[in-house]
């Protein structure tokens, strides 16, 4: 990175903590209270050094982490929450983000969150399926039209939005034709 010309290299710890001296400043300002004690989420995929790393981003800006877990499993726990029953059930929590896929399975008996198996694809997320679509419709265009378009930038950007904002509409609505 450059700053005011003089070139530094920043960690990613530093960037993260930034992050959460941020976000924790905010929280403050919502619960006018400090805070010091967190549980954290973390992609479903990182590994040890990377949660090792998150944790340490953490203490620079100033936050004890309790426990750190995935986001999967997040989404289970805030699940079971929202409930507020004592079930006994198993979840599949099917996390699709933009750039990953997490999906992990947990057990649910007497209140008690028990994660059997958590996996993933780290190159497989939503963008993925951006990409599909606008390759589909413009196949369907170069057919219907007999004329190429895959070349052109500006076209197959345009061409982009108009499938992201598509399959937004999609994801959203109750049902369609």
């Amino acid at each position: 990175m450059n700053i005011n010309g003089a070139s530094k290299q920043i960690k990613p710890e530093e960037v993260s903590s930034h992050i959460l001296t941020k976000l924790k400043k905010s929280a403050e300002e919502v619960v006018r209270q400090p805070i010091r004690n967190i549980v954290l989420t973390v992609p479903a995929y990182f590994d040890e050094y990377q949660k090792g790393a998150t944790i340490q981003a953490a203490e620079m800006a100033g936050l004890n982490v309790l426990e750190l877990i995935s986001e999967p499993s997040a989404a289970a726990y805030a699940y079971g929450y929202d409930q507020k029953q004592d079930s006994n059930d198993n979840l599949l929590i099917f996390d699709l983000g933009g750039g990953t896929l997490d999906v992990v399975i947990v057990e649910v008996k007497n209140g008690i969150f028990n994660v059997l198996t958590i996996g993933g694809d780290t190159q497989l997320g939503g963008r993925d399926f951006d990409n599909a679509l606008m390759d589909y419709v413009a196949d369907i265009i170069e057919k219907k039209y007999k004329k190429k378009i895959s070349g052109n930038v500006r076209i197959m950007q345009k061409l982009m939005k108009e499938c992201i904002d598509l399959k937004h509409m999609l994801s959203s609505a109750n049902e369609t034709r």
